[in-house]
């Protein structure tokens, strides 16, 4: 095993050498042309059934937009309900979407989108405050290259690779970083030996095609046989820093699994942590290792707060096994629980499938503690607030699930067409008559991105932060028109960075004897929240309570970003920014300003590279911020 892995290894560094004097004449380093999306952040309506014009500005690239109302703090008294056809759209304790518009095609620049202040159903909005949304992404550009060499999704795999947008203080990261592993079916050489244990990190920004940036580590007790080891593995979590990272591992043979931690090694074998949990102290039953051991392993996901696991069901045909687990950082169990709304016994489907198995997810960074999880057999997929499993690992789903969508879902089931038999399937793995979900994602304001295959040019789809279909899209370069291949999956990147957009795969395809799609590709997209009203006072009072200076967006910038600040009263304002030997360089502003919420944008064109400070004083309070600009 030793020899195989030195073989390997040796294999990865001739081929980087390759690759690096093959490119050398040509490279160029990844910097996307991003978007961003500005709106006014608070308007007044009368909600007299007038038309309202909602002020719109686009930079960067052209862009599809969607507007969506949801209602405004109304979360603690809005029940479980059932709606929707067949019932499929269950809500509990969270703001609920009132309308969702058309796709609207804006080019560079400011414009306005106009809404007739009805709901879904045609009716008057009723007066009261409202939160709105602005969603678009580039549907005119061609996607970019960002990495030749690494996979975001993964069709019935899990997500094994994750993007990564704040370091170990909490602060946005320069360039994001897309860290995980290899899925067992990605061969380097023949069988019966894999790439399992192969461990991942790109650092987003550097030339795709050059090899060099890809960061390589393994775990040497997982290289063996796909089908006959005794352990076996999933995506990993890793730690802000970079430099460990945590696994959920099975062992196959006892129907266990336990969490491993591991020390980052590059180009060498990843040190285990003998004293963080492990075997001897945290022992797991696994009966979902049978359909796990091959394709739907037991990945880990992370916020930054615990560590989640999903421990796939078993084979979808047997008895209820859907468990999702949770520890610490520290090395502590929080909870175990089977989430038994993925147990569908009565499913009508042809396959008899009684289990939707769910392993993908991914958590909302608009709401803490609050996860999307998804099937890519199963039309079903919902929003979980794991608060209150922490608390109470018995707390019914009732209870901790805040919206679903099952069966009925026109937007995302399976065999809802007029001539399938039998009718509306939610379990199916027939890939001309369904679609399949490859990743599940949600970005900063908590739209959902949900990548899907075997749905035509559709590439995925996007819903409102309850679960309520916004639209089915594809890309401007798709070309996988059939029902065959699989697109890729993909992930949102929304951490305030200078590379924030839609990260996706390239279709997996089996010609030319082998799967391909080792290619993340780029488009932009961005989304912007704010407020309708009719109650200015109300909102006035909530902007004028503190004295407020926002950390600007995005954090590290190239070349512009958005200063954001809240003054308790009229008065004169000043904004200074100041380079890093106290010289101060460019005065945003120096004016007399209404109380309230101001946002400035700083253009840095024409500075260099480095740490800034900008100043915001008002009156007797003075408030000083860092930013980094970037080149």
């Amino acid at each position: 095993m030793v020899v195989f892995r030195r073989k390997k290894m040796k294999k990865i560094f001739v081929f980087a050498a390759l690759m690096l004097i093959a490119t050398w004449s040509f490279a160029a380093d990844f910097a996307p042309n991003t978007m961003t999306l500005t709106g006014q952040s608070e308007i007044v309506y009368d909600f007299d059934g007038a038309e309202l014009t909602i002020p719109v500005d686009v930079a960067g690239t052209p862009a599809a937009v969607y507007f969506v109302l949801n209602t405004h703090g109304m979360a603690a008294s809005i029940g479980a309900s059932q709606n929707g056809f067949l019932g499929w759209h269950y809500v509990n304790g969270v703001d609920t979407t009132v309308y969702v518009s058309q796709r609207y095609s804006r080019d560079i620049g400011a414009s306005s989108i106009v809404w007739s202040g009805q709901d879904a159903d045609g009716n008057d909005v009723s007066p009261g405050t409202y939160d709105y949304y602005l969603w678009a992404y580039d549907e005119q550009t061609a996607r970019t290259p960002l990495c030749d060499y690494m996979m975001i999704g993964y069709d019935w795999e899990s997500q094994h690779n994750q993007i990564y947008t704040k370091g170990s203080d909490g602060l946005p990261l320069a360039k994001p970083m897309i860290a995980g592993n290899v899925v067992w079916w990605d061969s380097a050489d023949d069988p019966p030996y894999k790439n399992f244990g192969i461990h991942n990190k790109w650092e987003v920004g550097g030339d795709p095609t050059d090899l060099t940036h890809l960061q390589t580590t393994w775990c040497a007790m997982y290289q063996n046989k796909a089908y006959a080891s005794v352990f076996n593995y999933g995506g990993p979590v890793f730690f802000n820093d970079f430099n460990n990272f945590i696994h959920c591992s099975v062992n196959v043979e006892n129907t266990t699994n336990t969490f491993l931690k591991f020390e980052w090694v590059t180009d060498g074998e990843a040190i285990l942590d003998e004293g963080w949990l492990g075997w001897d102290e945290l022992e797991l039953e696994d009966h979902g290792n049978k359909i796990g051991v091959w394709s739907q392993k037991p990945s880990c996901y992370t916020d930054g707060n615990y560590v989640y696991a999903v421990s796939p069901g078993l084979h979808q045909k047997e008895e209820e096994w859907n468990k999702l687990r949770c520890v610490s950082f520290d090395g502590e169990l929080v909870f175990d629980k089977m989430l038994h709304e993925w147990y569908m016994p009565d499913d009508n489907g042809p396959n008899e499938y009684i289990n939707g198995a769910f392993h993908h997810m991914h958590f909302d960074p608009s709401r803490t503690n609050f996860w999307l999880l998804g099937s890519h057999t199963s039309c079903m997929h919902e929003m979980i607030d794991t608060t209150m499993i922490i608390e109470d690992a018995d707390t019914d789903a009732s209870d901790y699930i805040a919206w679903k969508n099952a069966n009925g879902d026109y937007f995302f089931d399976m065999a809802y067409q007029p001539d399938f038999e039998p009718a509306w399937v939610c379990l199916h793995d027939e890939e001309t008559k369904v679609t399949r979900r490859d990743s599940f994602s949600v970005e900063k304001n908590g739209i959902n991105f949900i990548s899907v295959s075997y749905l035509g040019l559709t590439s995925f789809g996007v819903s409102t932060q309850d679960g309520t279909a916004i639209d089915l899209c594809a890309y401007s370069d798709d070309t996988v028109s059939d029902n065959q291949n699989v697109k890729g999956g993909g992930l949102v990147c929304s951490g305030g960075t200078n590379y924030d957009g839609l990260y996706t795969g390239s279709a997996l395809t089996s010609a030319g004897g082998g799967w391909g799609g080792k290619t993340i590709w780029y488009t932009a997209s961005d989304s912007f929240a704010g407020t309708i009203t009719n109650e200015p006072s109300a909102v006035e009072e909530e902007a004028v309570a503190a004295f407020a200076v926002d950390q600007n967006t995005p954090n590290p910038f190239n070349p512009t970003t958005t200063i954001g600040f809240t003054i308790t009263e009229a008065g004169h304002v000043s904004v200074d920014i100041y380079n890093v030997a106290g010289q101060k360089v460019d005065t945003l502003v120096n004016d007399a300003l209404s109380a309230g919420r101001h946002s400035l944008a700083w253009d840095a064109s024409g500075m260099s590279a480095g740490v800034y400070f900008y100043t915001v004083k008002s009156g007797d309070f003075s408030k000083t911020m860092k930013m980094t600009l970037l080149k």
